[in-house]
């Protein structure tokens, strides 16, 4: 067993995904070691992030709190050469960034903040999903044509949020024909993230949606 204070860090370090407990120790280790202020600067850093960073009113996305303007939409939502009847549904933030890089894209995003999980029968209300209805719902009332393209990993809980997302968006479907929904082409594999996947397999999901 470790010191307390060392058990702690790696406790700590375990919450953070795709870490496990040698992991953890490792990085435990390595800022116990580190002569240079590392720890002292990487405590300074989450100390900022948490202050600095708000989300996007509109589509969730991270963006930096500037206290001298009242700016509630990301960079993205604001650019005028941005297609705002296309939205882009992704799991998380860094599927986003990933989209972004094959410059195949013009539409805006939409990050739901994670899946729909089996286990949970809670994890719906954790999304957001009832945000993108009625953004969905502003645009139709706009009477403008809109695309919502089902950008969720091709996993299991991935699948099951599509679905869960179709369904609920089946209504406004079916009341006008301004609305349609794709899915991104499968030249992703079976169980491969957005986060993972090379810009030229995501450039034929984008071009192959269906």
């Amino acid at each position: 067993m470790y010191p307390k204070s060392i058990q702690r860090v790696i406790d700590l370090l375990m919450k953070l995904p795709g870490v496990g407990p040698r992991q953890a120790a490792r990085f435990a280790f390595f800022m116990l070691k580190e002569n240079h202020g590392f720890a002292e600067e990487l405590a300074a850093g989450l100390k900022d992030m948490q202050a600095n960073i708000v989300t996007c009113g509109q589509c969730y996305r991270t963006m930096e709190k500037n206290p001298e303007q009242e700016i509630t939409h990301c960079t993205l939502c604001r650019d005028a050469r941005r297609n705002e009847t296309v939205i882009t549904v992704v799991e998380k933030e860094s599927d986003l960034q990933n989209l972004e890089r094959t410059g195949a894209y013009t539409g805006l995003y939409h990050v739901l903040g994670g899946v729909i999980s089996p286990l949970d029968s809670e994890s719906p209300k954790r999304l957001h999903i009832r945000e993108m209805y009625n953004r969905v719902a502003v645009l139709l009332n706009q009477q403008k044509q809109v695309e919502l393209i089902l950008g969720t990993n091709p996993t299991t809980e991935g699948d099951m949020t599509a679905l869960y997302i179709e369904r609920t968006f089946a209504p406004l479907k079916e009341k006008t024909q301004n609305f349609k929904y794709s899915r991104l082409g499968r030249g992703l594999s079976l169980g491969a993230e957005l986060e993972y996947a090379d810009e030229v397999t995501l450039k034929n999901a984008l071009m192959n949606r269906k």
